[in-house]
C-alpha cells in the first residue's frame, strides 16, 4: 500500500469523480482507477461502487470507513514530514495567541534569550482555536493556549500554567467606571466591542450571556485588543476580556464580575502525546511549566 494510492483514494472521496481526479493530479484516468484495483485487491474488499444508470460513484460502507482511516494516516505523515524538518533545522514552532503572547512572551523570551534557545524558535500567532488544529495538523510543536475549560484530548499532553479571570472594561465616564463590580445581567442593555470568533472571549461571552439568560448587543468585533480599548476608552461601547489582556496605564475602568461559577481564562501548554519532544523542546516545557520566566 502506497502514499500515493491512498492520495487518489482521499481525494476519489472528496470529487466522486475519477476525470477530476486525473486532472488534479495530472495522470491518466487509468492511474487512478488501477490505483483503487490495488486498495481493493491489498484490503480483500470492494471499496467502490460504479453505478453506470447514474454516473455516479457510490463508496461502500468499508470505503467510507477506510476514508476516515486514511485521512489519519495522511496527516500523520504529514505531520512526521514537518516535525522531522523541524528536527533538522534545530526549530521550535511556538504558537502563541496575540493576549498570551503580550502578557507571557517579553519574560520567557528574555529567558530564551539566556540560554541562546530563541534564534531557535519560531512563533505564530493566531487565536487559540486556530493554533490548537495547526498543532493538531503538526504545524507546531508546542502552543500556549486559552480556554475556559481544560483541554481534554487524548492526542494532547496538556499543562494548565495559570488561571485568570475576565473583566469588564468601561469608559472612565461610563455610569458603573465607580462601581468596582457588576453583574453580568445588569448589562444587558450595553453594547458590547468584542474580539472574533477566532478568540475564546467569544466562547466565554456566550456563557456570560446564557447563564445571565441576556442576549446584549456585540456592535463590533476585532482582533486587536488594542482597538477595542481605544473604542471602550471613546465611550463606543464595553467590552469583556481577560484580566491578561489588561494593564495598569489602560485608560479604562476596570469591573469584576460578581456572577459565581464563572468562566475562567485558562493558559495552557499543549503538545501532541505522539510526539518525541527533542532536547531543546524539553527544556522549554520544563522552563514554563516550572514558572521560571
Amino acid at each position: 500500500m502506497n502514499i500515493r494510492d491512498l492520495n487518489y483514494f482521499k481525494q476519489l472521496f472528496r470529487e466522486k469523480n475519477f476525470t477530476k481526479v486525473a486532472q488534479l493530479f495530472k495522470v491518466s484516468q487509468p492511474t487512478i482507477t488501477a490505483a483503487v484495483q490495488r486498495l481493493e485487491k491489498e484490503l480483500d474488499v470492494q471499496l467502490i461502487i460504479r453505478d453506470q444508470s447514474h454516473k455516479e460513484l457510490i463508496f461502500t460502507e468499508s470505503g467510507r470507513q477506510f476514508e476516515k482511516h486514511v485521512t489519519q494516516i495522511l496527516r500523520e505523515l504529514r505531520a512526521a514530514q514537518l516535525e522531522i524538518t523541524a528536527i533538522k533545522q534545530e526549530r521550535v514552532r511556538l504558537g502563541l495567541p496575540p493576549i498570551i503572547g503580550s502578557s507571557f512572551f517579553p519574560a520567557l523570551s528574555a529567558k530564551l534569550s539566556e540560554k541562546n534557545w530563541l534564534s531557535h524558535l519560531d512563533t505564530c500567532e493566531d487565536g487559540s482555536k486556530s493554533l490548537l488544529n495547526q498543532l493538531k495538523n503538526g504545524k507546531l510543536d508546542l502552543a500556549l493556549l486559552s480556554s475556559t475549560q481544560p483541554i481534554k484530548d487524548a492526542q494532547l499532553t496538556v499543562h494548565l500554567l495559570a488561571r485568570k479571570e475576565f473583566k469588564i472594561i468601561v469608559s472612565s465616564s461610563h455610569p458603573l467606571a465607580q462601581a468596582g463590580s457588576v453583574a453580568f445581567q445588569d448589562l444587558k442593555n450595553e453594547s458590547f466591542i468584542q474580539l472574533n470568533e477566532r478568540f475564546v472571549h467569544s466562547i466565554a461571552f456566550r456563557q456570560f450571556s446564557e447563564q445571565a439568560q441576556i442576549k446584549p448587543a456585540i456592535i463590533y468585533q476585532t482582533n486587536d485588543v488594542q482597538i477595542i480599548k481605544g473604542m471602550v476608552s471613546s465611550g463606543v461601547g464595553i467590552s469583556l476580556l481577560s484580566e491578561t489582556a489588561l494593564l495598569p496605564q489602560d485608560p479604562v475602568a476596570v469591573l469584576t464580575l460578581k456572577n459565581q461559577p464563572q468562566p475562567e481564562f485558562l493558559i495552557q501548554l499543549v503538545y501532541r502525546s505522539n510526539h518525541l519532544l527533542t532536547s531543546l523542546q524539553q527544556q522549554i516545557i520544563h522552563l514554563l511549566t516550572q514558572g521560571n520566566f
